[in-house]
């Protein structure tokens, strides 16, 4: 089964990443609350993590938010893990990465967080932005009709709903290892609230206009989990739920489009957006013209249902 690519690199990623920007700050109460709730450890260093980190240009904004947070309770030392696949943009994210300042250590760890990224029993919080809903590979999809699972047969669904729930739990069972006890797990992540799914308006564009391309059969490595299936492993995995939510934000691309009605603005920057995390997966150049095209034309929003949630290791 085929593994996962990482985003689009070279600095392309960083440069179209104001939605995944705007999903840290959606979330600024949970990061606020986890570095007041932690423990501290009487010795040794306290543990962060940022599970996807790309490039790092909202990595390092959120972790130096966090830093902050944690410095108003303690001078201890912080040790700061971010975490991507191998295959990420490592040259570009060391550029990105500048000290953090007295007693604060940083590394990269090219790890897959369906395992264990840090030893066990050293992390005090480990966040999750915009990345927990891709899938850790790609199943055999039998007769797949759709490029997400959403448009599909409920046949082909259940293949990728049976892959996200193995992915689920293979995710929280390496934080409740990695995790002490009081420790917080952040994640904000695509959702699916009674079928409004993240982004469907976009993706049966995409379909569409993969179809008039001749295009081979596709599917997204990606699963939208409902709040249930979010919940449903969480006390056997060891955690127990601090907040949990449903949030729809729409994209700054499109507040933008509300202000100015620039549609021809507003189709290249999403195309952007866009061509940033699935261009590895689909790099014909013209599937992104027509559908900056079709988005100028008719100002499809990708809005967005977002998973907001923040668990405790018990």
């Amino acid at each position: 089964m085929p593994t996962i690519p990482s985003m689009k690199g070279d600095g392309f990623y960083d440069q179209h990443s104001q939605v995944q920007e705007q999903f840290i700050l959606s979330s600024q109460d949970l990061i606020e609350e986890a570095a007041r709730a932690i423990p501290l450890p009487e010795n040794g260093p306290i543990g962060l993590a940022d599970l996807g980190c790309s490039e790092g240009k909202n990595s390092l904004m959120l972790m130096r938010k966090l830093t902050q947070l944690v410095r108003q309770r303690s001078q201890q030392p912080l040790m700061i893990t971010h975490n991507d696949l191998p295959a990420n943009n490592w040259n570009g994210f060391f550029r990105n990465l500048t000290p953090y300042g007295p007693n604060i250590w940083a590394q990269a760890n090219a790890t897959s967080f369906f395992q264990p990224v840090v030893p066990p029993g050293t992390l005090h919080i480990a966040c999750c932005y915009s990345t927990v809903h891709w899938l850790s590979q790609l199943p055999p999809v039998p007769n797949p009709n759709g490029v997400l699972f959403a448009l599909m047969e409920p046949q082909s669904r259940k293949v990728l709903v049976d892959q996200a729930a193995r992915d689920w739990e293979a995710f929280l069972q390496a934080r409740a290892e990695e995790l002490v006890p009081g420790g917080r797990l952040i994640i904000v992540s695509g959702g699916n609230q009674d079928g409004d799914v993240a982004g469907l308006k976009m993706y049966r564009l995409l379909d569409q206009i993969l179809q008039e391309l001749g295009h081979p059969p596709f599917v997204m490595p990606i699963y939208y989990r409902d709040e249930q299936e979010i919940r449903q492993p969480l006390e056997r995995c060891g955690f127990q739920v601090e907040q949990c939510r449903i949030q729809r934000l729409t994209t700054p691309f499109a507040e933008q489009l509300e202000r100015d009605g620039d549609r021809q603005k507003y189709a290249k920057d999403t195309t952007g957006f866009l061509r940033a995390w699935m261009e590895p997966l689909l790099p014909d150049p013209r599937i992104y013209e027509i559908l900056e095209e079709r988005l100028a034309a008719t100002g499809t929003e990708v809005a967005n249902v977002q998973i907001v949630a923040a668990f405790s290791k018990r």
